[in-house]
């Protein structure tokens, strides 16, 4: 049985690594808590009862702390990967594949189809940062194409073998509008919401 108190500590410092001047009285720990509850699936610490099978979909106000969060969970779990071979063994949710939108987006316009292969894989886990920010649509010698939403399309038909995590500054309302009924739709199947309000933690 893993020490999920020792868990906290090994996540409270892999999050002052990526942000030492992180402060945590302008931030919601029910996110940490339920990061920690996620990923070992402890209903206790799930505070915000996210479901195992989904990935996260971070949204809201500008400056929030998204992408951090995001980063904070793709680097624990490499770290838990490390610490905890034989648990990972078991668990499919672990992949570490970090990509901006935009970068996937410039990655077709490059490369083509090819170039997503890496991203269509049945086993990878995909952490895609400032969804909704990237060329759209991108095109590749001609053909062009709205990239996140085909990339998502095929990560839903794939969602029992991996798992989707994404950052946006779009109102959900707008998710609609910028990738089509369909995908908006099954979002609701491939991700736990969580939103982030507030003032930019930011600092000068």
């Amino acid at each position: 049985m893993v020490d999920i108190r020792a868990e906290q500590r090994v996540l409270w410092n892999i999050l002052l690594k990526i942000e030492p001047r992180f402060d945590k009285k302008n931030y919601d720990v029910k996110i940490l808590y339920s990061i920690l509850g996620w990923v070992w699936r402890i209903d206790s610490w799930n505070v915000l009862k996210l479901d195992y099978s989904k990935g996260l979909f971070l949204y809201g106000d500008i400056g929030r702390g998204k992408s951090m969060t995001l980063m904070l969970l793709r680097d624990y779990l490499k770290d838990v990967r490390t610490r905890h071979k034989e648990y990972c063994k078991s668990e499919y949710r672990f992949g570490t594949e970090w990509m901006s939108a935009s970068m996937i987006a410039n990655r077709y316009a490059a490369d083509g189809l090819p170039g997503l292969d890496k991203f269509l894989k049945h086993d990878c886990c995909l952490f895609v940062d400032e969804l909704g920010r990237e060329p759209n649509p991108a095109s590749n010698y001609g053909t062009k194409m709205n990239v996140l939403q085909f990339l998502m399309q095929i990560r839903y038909d794939n969602r029992y073998s991996c798992v989707t995590h994404a950052t946006t500054n779009l109102p959900l309302c707008e998710i609609e509008t910028v990738y089509g009924k369909y995908i908006a739709d099954r979002f609701l199947e491939m991700f736990n919401f969580i939103e982030f309000k507030g003032k930019s933690l930011r600092r000068p």
